[in-house]
């Protein structure tokens, strides 16, 4: 997420507001204010060249909605406050949206026609009810939790989360929100008293049941926000698309929130339909385009909710611990059907969505960074690559340059960037060329991320606007067939 974040403009913002150091801290149970045990929750990654982002940061939705607002109306575009799906028709054509609409205690219905409609309402997704798409899967009773909102006191703001007591009988966590002493405090357990807690919904309520766990009285000073019982909805949509209405994040999937991939996975949801959708509508791409949305997600959010599902099975100091798998650096497409590898002929036989680090980067995985020059300014591969482009990156000096660059260059400029990556003694054909840029890979980076070590032959690796490689092309044929797999005219 925070790589998507970057190339959306907004990842500085998110860093400033959000926690970078994530503790468990856990308290004895003969002594409630002496900490047994402290750790990382999450496994330490050191950052490379090709994986700059390996310090995970956590975030209330609130700040991440408040930096994502502001980046809308840098670009000229406003959220419609107070107003609410209702309901719809959809042709061929188009789609007829009825809106609510609240303002100044007054409530009116709006119709509004739009080309396309995304849900993105939540696991109660009225735009998934009205499409009539099921939503299978199961509400596990057993991990029930009763959150609250709470100004917290006696405990170290700098730790993230603060635990007392066992999941097999009852247990209390208080987790850190990122603002001064305000924490979210959590209880479950078959010994909780979930009735009197909801019934009376008190200070006092709150203090006896969290002193029944933890031993201490002076935890909470005041109440914020009362959210009340939770239970883990593990489910997914048997559909993520409907002709022209999909379905993104929390109304396609639900799960417990063990290893932090909520709203990652659904960030990358909006990032994998977005540059399709903005194609499409633009006239660049047909819609054959957007049905690969699904393709590309389901199996990944299938994935997903497994490893979810595992993490929600296992003891209390295992449910938090979060290992390099759930980074989601190595989530891929390599079956889907608008990625193209010239170089393995059969395609992939198994889908591997969660891919293991280490492993050769193929087509239909995430694009590595690399440090470049550019005209003798310092850069990096992920700041060019763009939501708003496809980018060619081409490496070697043969005689298919030329060709490869005569099919580049047959697309706008504006929707793909050529990237002309240049070793130490190599010299391009097209060094001139001003439809295209020249990196210097100077230290090898971009060549040992992409596998391309010793390659001498002329290889194009397309990277698409969501920041996936969408094509390893050894040949003007390859690369001409991979955009015909997504633009109109290629």
């Amino acid at each position: 997420s925070l790589e998507i974040e970057h190339f959306l403009g907004v990842a500085d913002d998110v860093k400033k507001a959000a926690a970078r150091s994530l503790v468990l801290q856990m308290y004895d149970p003969k002594d409630p204010y002496k900490i047994i045990k402290s750790s990382n929750i999450l496994e330490q990654v050191e950052p490379t060249p090709a994986f700059p982002e390996t310090v995970p940061a956590t975030l209330g939705q609130w700040k991440h909605q408040a930096i994502l607002r502001k980046a809308i109306e840098a670009l000229g575009c406003s959220v419609e406050l107070g107003t609410a799906f209702v309901s719809f028709q959809q042709d061929g054509e188009k789609v007829v949206t009825q809106l609510s609409k609240s303002a100044d205690g007054k409530t009116v219905t709006e119709e509004a026609e739009f080309a396309y409609v995304v849900g993105a309402d939540g696991g109660h997704s009225t735009v998934r009810k009205s499409l009539g798409v099921k939503f299978v899967g199961e509400t596990r009773e057993e991990g029930v939790m009763f959150v609250v909102d709470c100004v917290v006191e006696g405990i170290n703001g700098n730790s993230d989360l603060h635990a007392w007591g066992d999941t097999t009988s009852a247990f209390a966590a208080v987790r850190h929100t990122g603002t001064g002493q305000v924490f979210q405090v959590i209880l479950s357990g078959p010994d909780v008293d979930y009735a009197t807690l909801k019934n009376e919904r008190s200070l006092e309520a709150l203090q006896k049941a969290l002193n029944k766990v933890t031993g201490r009285n002076d935890l909470v000073k005041e109440i914020i926000n009362w959210q009340g019982e939770w239970r883990a909805n593990i489910r997914m949509a048997e559909k993520f698309q409907v002709d022209r209405v999909f379905l993104v994040g929390d109304a396609a999937h639900t799960h417990s929130p063990t290893g932090g991939q909520g709203m990652n996975s659904s960030i990358q949801d909006a990032f994998n339909l977005g540059w399709k959708l903005a194609l499409v509508v633009k006239g660049h791409a047909p819609p054959a385009l957007l049905p690969s949305y699904e393709i590309e997600r389901i199996p990944v959010i299938s994935a997903m909710l497994e490893i979810t599902t595992d993490l929600f099975n296992r003891t209390f100091g295992q449910i938090w611990f979060r290992g390099r798998k759930l980074y989601q650096l190595d989530v891929n497409y390599r079956w889907s059907t608008i990625v193209l590898d010239e170089r393995f002929a059969g395609g992939e036989s198994t889908r591997v969505a969660y891919g293991e680090p280490g492993q050769d980067v193929r087509a239909g995985d995430r694009a590595p960074d690399a440090p470049v020059s550019v005209g003798g300014t310092d850069t990096r591969l992920f700041d060019i690559f763009s939501p708003a482009h496809h980018t060619v990156l081409l490496f070697g000096v043969s005689e298919k340059e030329a060709e490869m660059l005569g099919v580049a260059r047959t697309l706008p400029s504006d929707l793909v960037k050529i990237l002309l990556v240049s070793s130490p003694g190599e010299v391009h054909v097209a060094a001139n060329d001003v439809s295209s840029i020249v990196v210097e890979d100077k230290d090898g980076h971009g060549r040992r991320g992409y596998g391309l070590e010793g390659q001498a032959d002329s290889v194009a690796v397309v990277v698409r606007p969501d920041g996936m490689i969408g094509a390893f092309a050894t040949s003007a044929k390859g690369l001409e067939r991979y955009f015909s797999l997504v633009f109109t005219h290629a």
